[in-house]
């Protein structure tokens, strides 16, 4: 289903099921995830993460990704995991849920804005690939930590 979601928007996924496992449920874990399932198989899939915004003082539940099977959509899965991703941040102390959306994904936009998600015209994310991020970490001989 991950990959599916990359191949939705034209993205080539790294994500590998052992990548996956590791980040939910490996020594040091970054992530959560949420499944659907109906007729015993995976319909839909909601992986979250902690997060924190210095502006409102509080904990809050980004949410890194959210799929439904082609065939679910329309039939509410993809809410029942977003209510369940806010229950989850709750019962951990979160006030607030983030997401990012493609620019184009029009339906999306509905689903987030009929669940009360509101656009933040003054967010933009950026984003920082390994090579980049490499680089960055090369520590300055003037700077001390």
């Amino acid at each position: 289903m991950v990959l599916s979601l990359a191949a939705d928007h034209g993205v080539d996924s790294g994500t590998t099921a052992a990548g996956l496992i590791e980040a939910a449920f490996g020594p040091k874990t970054t992530i959560e995830m949420l499944v659907a399932s109906a007729d015993e198989r995976i319909v839909g899939y909601l992986i979250h993460q902690d997060t924190y915004s210095t502006w409102r003082g509080a904990n809050g539940v980004f949410v890194v990704d959210l799929y439904v099977e082609p065939v679910w959509r329309g039939s509410r899965v993809g809410e029942a995991l977003m209510k369940a991703a806010a229950r989850r941040g709750l019962e951990k102390g979160a006030r607030f849920m983030r997401l990012d959306i493609d620019m184009h994904n029009v339906k999306a936009a509905r689903f987030y804005d009929r669940l009360g998600f509101r656009e933040q015209s003054e967010d933009r994310f950026r984003s920082l690939e390994f090579p980049g991020m490499s680089r960055l970490s090369n520590p300055d001989p003037s700077l001390t930590f």
